[in-house]
């Protein structure tokens, strides 16, 4: 069985392998002289389409509205509209009240 130390100095010498076979790629740079992230989609997202109307509901007691909003998903690369829901009230205790 592997001691800790032993462990921790095989981990950390596969990072540094792993780091320095890595570092190249993302040393490219683009011709106005930025780095290129090895990883193109990341940081590049469109911006969030308008905010859709939706009609709030009457008022239901012990209950708060949550608006809707879109969502970025990573694994599908686009924007998803989440829509409103009801949520419970969260309960504020004040200080000295019994």
């Amino acid at each position: 069985m592997l001691s800790r130390r032993q462990l921790i100095l095989g981990l950390g010498s596969g990072f540094a392998a792993s780091s320095v076979a890595f570092d190249p790629v993302y040393a490219q740079t683009v011709p106005d002289g930025r780095r290129r992230s090895p990883f193109p989609s990341w940081g590049r997202r469109p911006p969030a389409p308008p905010a859709r109307y939706e009609a709030v509901p009457d008022n239901r007691p012990g209950f708060e509205w949550l608006e809707g909003r879109w969502v970025w998903t990573a694994r599908q690369g686009r924007w998803v509209w989440v829509p409103g829901r009801w949520v419970r009230s969260r309960r504020v205790r004040l200080p000295g009240a019994g």
